[in-house]
């Protein structure tokens, strides 16, 4: 139950956050002087048209009969190591053809991860930043330290890989964004997190193969905000982007556009951008008219406006035309 709460809070939360660090970053005029982007050298290969994100206790047999072809949740059922995952729980959405991507905070620590040790109540290591004063129990990291590494991203990482994941679905990506609240210069922050999202991707590639999923969540301002070389690195490193509220309660008309054209630009590079949001089923056919309205293609995925990730929802049923809110 903890879990449960401190997760869906943190969700709810992070949409707020998104929200006004896009809409107070001075970056918002200067999309104009975009280049050219980089063309992915990580392309997915399979074909993925749906998808859904449930994190609270997953069912393995509801996402295996499920429809949706890619799947995100999180290694552990209850998010301790004790419940984590099992190869054989991920070989069984294998045997339906799921795409199954591991949720991964590379931005925080979170108190209740297997990585936490009661020392660091009283003697907190270098790494460890401020408690985010939102919700307790889930700190700042400085992810650029080696001992953040070796601590808490190598170890957790191994268990993604041994429990066979297909890649990793990175969440607290704008993190770069707090540091540079703090004091610390936005390109400095900024090259560090895609530096971090590519250290991932090499680990994860040499164990796992060249196929492994890299999918950041949200953090659109980090491909105008790093160094040019940073911004090449990242756009060819990543297969996937996800995306929260990016057209259903947005924070204003000029934060939604300047995400839809950070967007396009991934997705004209062979990105494939994902989108979920928070709402109510009365809202699924508009949001899906939103979707076909867009120039550049969205895959898109609707869960409960509390933001829980408790459960698997029907959108499936709208995109397929059974269902119609009219």
């Amino acid at each position: 139950m903890y879990y449960t709460n401190i997760l869906k809070f943190k969700y709810l939360f992070l949409i707020t956050i998104s929200f006004i660090m896009f809409s107070c970053s001075t970056k918002l005029p200067e999309i104009t002087q975009k280049t050219q982007p980089a063309e992915t050298t990580h392309r997915i290969k399979k074909k993925i048209s749906s998808w859904c994100f449930w994190l609270q206790s997953p069912s393995i047999a509801m996402l295996a009969e499920s429809p949706y072809e890619l799947v995100v949740m999180d290694y552990s059922a209850d998010g301790t190591d004790n419940k984590r995952f099992t190869a054989e729980d991920v070989s069984v959405l294998h045997k339906f053809d799921k795409t199954v991507l591991c949720y991964f905070s590379i931005g925080e620590a979170e108190k209740y991860r297997f990585y936490w040790k009661k020392e660091w109540n009283d003697n907190p290591p270098n790494f460890l930043g401020p408690e985010n004063p939102d919700w307790p129990e889930n700190y700042k990291v400085r992810y650029w330290r080696e001992d953040w590494w070796e601590t808490g991203l190598r170890p957790y990482l191994d268990r993604i890989l041994e429990a066979g994941f297909d890649g990793v679905y990175l969440d607290i990506i704008d993190a770069y964004w707090f540091w540079h609240e703090q004091g610390v210069d936005v390109k400095a922050t900024a090259d560090d997190m895609v530096k971090l999202v590519k250290r991932i991707a090499d680990y994860c590639r040499a164990k796992s193969g060249k196929s492994f999923i890299i999918c950041p969540q949200n953090g659109l301002g980090i491909i105008a905000d790093c160094s040019p070389v940073y911004r090449d690195l990242y756009f060819k490193t990543i297969n996937m982007v996800g995306l929260e509220s990016l057209l259903e309660n947005v924070f204003s008309k000029e934060d939604q556009n300047y995400r839809l054209q950070l967007a396009k630009e991934l997705s004209e590079s062979g990105i494939a951008i994902f989108d979920i949001e928070y709402i109510k089923e009365s809202q699924y056919t508009d949001y899906l008219k939103k979707i076909n309205k867009l120039t550049f293609p969205v895959i898109p995925y609707a869960s409960t406006p509390d933001a829980a990730l408790d459960k698997l929802t029907d959108f499936y049923k709208y995109q397929k035309g059974e269902k119609n809110t009219q």
